[in-house]
């Protein structure tokens, strides 16, 4: 998958399935056969994702995108063979990298049965990155050395770095779910009468943040500056640091079973500790993702305004851009508030995509079917969207529609990426 698709799935943090979950692969027993990309990494990379897909710490919730997910990446990877054969040396190296990196992910994540890359994946990591024809140097002892990246480069590398901390956060730790679901336990536990933390603390299900706190760690001792979002990182990495030792002294209070020699004593002790800091936490990662959300969409914007005003790559990202900001009003939704907002973005939404779907009726040759697909999509959404607010007013319950609200804005993000992929008058370059 493509840095800008997992960017994209940032930018949903609470609804999109994350970006590394969109790719995971289905169990073994439950896909399709497919034609091997034919590249020994490759394919090792694909066969162990499909592994650790299929193992019992892979959430179901996931699992209905985990096939169309693999089949990306493995068509992804064909397609770059198919178009230039000599890519296969460059593809090939690319595929093992992602194997560790996906593979560290993944086991950090779910404890899932990810195998190792194989001797040669392993071989082509050891080796240096295959050179083009067109970087091959005059000389074979001709060494020049990289000048040092711009201060643009640098700004990207760290935007990137804080993209995939992001992408690990909305994957493995919904703090603002788990948290409501402890307080809920810990109501019940009340109710019944008996005593706190016999069960409450266990179901909040949270990990902890090791793996999460090096990334972050790493990715702020990263040259360059990103005004916009440093501060929040800066903030969120002292949040998780604080609330890091108390999961862990909780994870080894339940997993050896002292609280039955205690009677609960330490989890009631640790309650009012612990609910401050998740709270903080959560605001933290809140605050975290949308600075990155904002700086996508205002980058978006900026490339928007370079492109002329009928160019099918403007409409295309006018409306990805009018349906974000759609998505945040929908994020600031309650039971009792005023759904005006939301409906006035529903309708810039509506808007942008009634001129996106004018210009692709008047393309010749006519545009890909994962274009029109898109606008179609969009329609979707918003329709969902129109019934999530009918129900907030009438005071009814608006869950149904928000989850295919939901549903359809993440179909409307891969359609989106078709579109450009395979569309080269979309692509906003």
């Amino acid at each position: 998958m493509s840095r800008g698709s997992c960017e994209r799935a940032v930018r949903c943090r609470r609804i999109l399935v994350a970006c590394l979950s969109t790719v995971l692969a289905m169990p073994a027993a439950a896909v399709t056969p497919v034609t091997p990309v034919g590249v020994e990494s490759c394919d090792a990379f694909l066969d162990a994702y499909a592994q650790c897909a299929a193992s019992p710490g892979v959430p179901e919730a996931v699992r209905p995108n985990i096939h169309q997910g693999i089949g990306t990446l493995r068509e992804s990877f064909r397609d770059a063979i198919s178009r230039n054969a000599s890519a296969r040396p460059t593809v090939a190296q690319q595929c093992a990298q992602a194997h560790e990196a996906v593979r560290q992910s993944m086991v950090d994540a779910f404890r899932c049965d990810f195998p190792a890359p194989p001797p040669a994946s392993q071989a082509l990591l050891q080796a240096a990155p295959p050179a083009t024809a067109a970087q091959a140097p005059a000389r074979a002892d001709a060494r020049v050395a990289p000048p040092p990246p711009s201060r643009e480069a640098q700004g990207v590398a760290k935007a990137n770095a804080y993209t995939e901390v992001q992408n690990h956060l909305v994957r493995s730790h919904p703090l603002e779910r788990q948290l409501a679901e402890y307080r809920r336990d810990n109501e019940r536990e009340l109710k019944l009468g008996t005593k706190l933390g016999a069960n409450a603390w266990y179901h909040f299900g949270i990990v902890d943040f090791d793996g999460v706190i090096d990334e972050l760690e790493k990715a702020v001792a990263l040259p360059g500056a990103i005004p916009e979002v440093d501060p929040q990182a800066t903030r969120l990495l002292a949040a998780l640091r604080e609330l890091n030792p108390t999961l862990k002294a909780l994870t080894r209070y339940q997993t050896t079973r002292e609280f039955k020699e205690d009677g609960y004593k330490f989890a009631r002790e640790q309650h009012p500790i612990l609910v401050p800091k998740v709270e903080a936490a959560a605001k933290a990662m809140d605050a975290y993702g949308n600075a990155l959300f904002e700086r996508e969409l205002a980058r978006d914007g900026r490339r928007m305004a370079m492109l002329p005003e009928d160019a099918p790559a403007r409409r295309l990202l006018a409306t990805s851009l009018a349906l974000r900001r759609a998505v945040q009003r929908f994020e600031a939704l309650r039971p009792k508030t005023d759904t005006a907002s939301f409906l006035a973005a529903l309708s810039d939404v509506s808007s942008a995509n009634r001129q996106l779907g004018a210009t692709f009726d008047g393309m010749n040759p006519k545009a890909s079917s994962s274009c029109t697909g898109y606008a179609d999509t969009v329609a979707s959404v918003i329709g969902h969207g129109r019934d999530v607010a009918r129900d907030i007013k009438a005071k009814g319950d608006p869950s149904q529609p928000a989850r295919l609200f939901n549903d359809a804005y993440n179909r409307s993000v891969r359609d989106f990426e078709s579109c450009q992929r395979y569309e080269s008058r979309a692509r906003p370059s």
